[in-house]
């Protein structure tokens, strides 16, 4: 319970008799909702909101006795025993590692005992304007995209805030005189939970609070804060616990003050709904014995409809390139529908069965890229038809290495295999080491002694049984590296007919992260989302390609670098099974991670 110990201002008779005073300016809250989106709602982890993302928030907050009188041990009364306030807030992300941030408290009623006999002050006015927070967060370090250094173990913020020296009337909401709060933050993803904390300091003028003229007993002013938080992750319901404490730095006998709050939020669409409650203990004013704090907050992920994993059309998100046919969807006349990936494809974006237009579908037209009669099978003329020197399946003019045999989607050119041992380079995980091809071309490794080579095992640095892919057996795996694909023995699960990742699949998510940070000499690994035939083609394909960039982005929210991923959507058009029966449909939609080579083959990467 909060105290002001009132000793020293007590034990004068002469105080006493005095008329009752008003008591000092000074702002009794020092409660704030973290801005940024990583982290809690009541502590900040590293972490900034994204370039020219906005959040916004209002909240009621409830306060019980946060400033209560003691004299010698015995409880007096409290001068403010109940408090609501309300805060309107709102950040922006100025850069990808800039934040800005503006808050409006408002006590909207307090109420407590009239002390005037006791300790001769009057009460604190029932309502009042609090000062407004101003504070500017910058991004040292990030896990992920955004801050001054990318890609690092950690996430790490340096803010700085004041509370502008102003407001209406003396509802102990209003701070004395010029401040700062310098804060540190950090925080990192371990799993399914977010880990972090903050180390703050309160730089501000001392106010005495109660005081007799013999001895100052009690002050509010430079204060020392740390918080530490534990959340978990992932759409949907998060939960949160956090630690808050607070040391006075100022003269006289004031003590310190902490609380545990726990929270949960929970994403509605482009809003968001939150709670924040728990007891505080101590004596430090401000530190209520019960706190609870809900209200609604606009989340910034979904301010942009073009935000990766978002439902949007062509329209909305005219330089994103849906179909994934390099062609952007404002010039993509079939935003949904891929060009042909034989390398021939005009400017239109849309697929065309006669690109030279001399009346010869592409798919027997022998020249697609030059116009002649259909008795040359589309070519100017039998002879250019015909000729294949190196006899690749590639005619000459379009062969780069004519008299060389070699693959089409190399242009007619063998593959340099400078080790020799049968994987072309671009296969290669060790192009100068012969090895096997089931090895990607390495040498069989087997660092940890587990008889399960590196290259297919899990663990790589701990042994374990085959049977559990090279990982202790309390480890349960639910991935297999093969040489071609990441295989999954259970599959990915969403929403109905959306692309929001369902909490049962973050298991089976996290082993797949875990094994591409574990094995880092997986080049590229392409995310493909497929359906089943019901319904219209176009949207199949449409969300096929939301889920596959769901589940990349929740890959790169667990550590994996996002250049080692590629999404693509199929829709209906690639179907491992029939679509006649419930048991095959399902069997379709689905989600794969195929191993592939960065900058080989028809489809770029992202």
């Amino acid at each position: 319970m909060t105290r002001l110990l009132l000793a020293a201002l007590l034990v004068a008779a002469p105080a006493l008799a005095q008329d009752a005073a008003p008591l000092p300016s000074f702002s009794l809250t020092r409660f704030t909702l973290n801005d940024a989106p990583l982290g809690g709602l009541t502590a900040a982890t590293g972490d900034v909101l994204p370039r020219q993302r906005l959040r916004a928030w209002g909240a009621l907050h409830y306060e019980y006795n946060p400033l209560v009188l003691f004299r010698d041990g015995q409880r007096q009364g409290a001068l403010v025993q109940h408090r609501l306030n309300l805060h309107v807030g709102v950040g922006y992300g100025i850069t990808s590692w800039l934040t800005a941030t503006v808050e409006a408290p408002l006590v909207l009623t307090q109420g407590g005992d009239d002390l005037s006999a006791i300790a001769r002050v009057t009460s604190p006015d029932r309502a009042g304007f609090s000062s407004p927070r101003l504070a500017l967060r910058v991004g040292l370090l990030s896990q992920r995209r955004g801050g001054l250094l990318a890609d690092a173990p950690v996430d790490l913020a340096l803010q700085l805030g004041t509370a502008l020296p102003f407001g209406v009337g003396n509802a102990l909401a209003v701070e004395s005189g010029w401040n700062v709060f310098p804060q540190l933050s950090a925080g990192r993803d371990v799993g399914p939970v977010r880990l972090g904390g903050e180390v703050l300091g309160l730089v501000r003028p001392s106010a005495v609070t109660l005081s007799s003229a013999a001895a100052v007993r009690d002050q509010v002013g430079s204060q020392l804060g740390l918080r530490a938080l534990v959340s978990s992750t992932g759409p949907g319901l998060r939960l949160e616990a956090s630690f808050h404490t607070f040391v006075p730095l100022g003269a006289g006998a004031t003590p310190a003050g902490f609380e545990l709050l726990g929270g949960a939020r929970l994403a509605l669409g482009p809003l968001e709904l939150f709670l924040v409650a728990g007891p505080g203990f101590g004596s430090l004013p401000g530190t209520p014995t019960v706190r609870v704090l809900g209200g609604l907050g606009l989340r910034p992920d979904v301010e942009d409809p073009c935000a990766p994993g978002r439902a949007h059309s062509a329209e909305q998100c005219p330089a994103l390139d849906d179909d994934g046919d390099g062609v952007a969807n404002q010039a993509d006349g079939c935003p949904l529908v891929a060009e042909d990936a034989d390398g021939f494809e005009d400017a239109d974006g849309c697929p065309d069965l006669d690109d030279n237009a001399d009346g010869l579908a592409d798919t027997v037209d022998r020249c697609p890229r030059k116009k002649g009669p259909r008795e040359n099978k589309g070519c100017p003329s039998m002879k250019v038809t015909e000729q294949d020197t190196d006899r690749d399946g590639l005619v000459d003019s379009k062969d780069d290495c004519p008299a060389e045999a070699g693959p089409r989607d190399n242009r007619g050119c063998p593959l340099a295999d400078r080790d020799g041992d049968g994987t072309s380079d671009r296969d290669d995980a060790c192009p100068d080491e012969p090895g096997s091809p089931d090895e990607r071309g390495c040498p069989p490794k087997d660092k940890d002694g587990d008889g399960v080579a590196d290259a297919f095992d899990n663990c790589p640095a701990v042994k374990g049984p085959a049977s559990n892919q090279g990982c202790p057996e309390k480890e349960r795996q639910l991935v297999i590296i093969t040489s071609e694909r990441l295989v999954i023995k259970e599959k990915v699960f969403f929403a109905t007919a959306k692309a929001t990742i369902l909490a049962r699949s973050f298991p089976l998510l996290n082993n797949v992260a875990r094994v591409l940070r574990e094995h880092p000499e997986i080049p590229l690994v392409r995310i493909e989302g497929h359906t089943d035939s019901v319904g219209n083609r176009e949207a199949n394909v449409s969300l096929s390609q939301r889920r596959a960039n769901s589940v990349k982005d929740y890959l790169i929210h667990q550590g994996v670098d996002g250049t080692r991923l590629q999404a693509r959507g199929y829709g209906p058009d690639r179907p491992s099974d029939t679509n006649a029966t419930d048991a095959g449909r399902s069997n379709n939609r689905r989600v794969e991670f195929l191993i592939r080579a960065p900058g080989v083959g028809a489809e770029p990467v992202d």
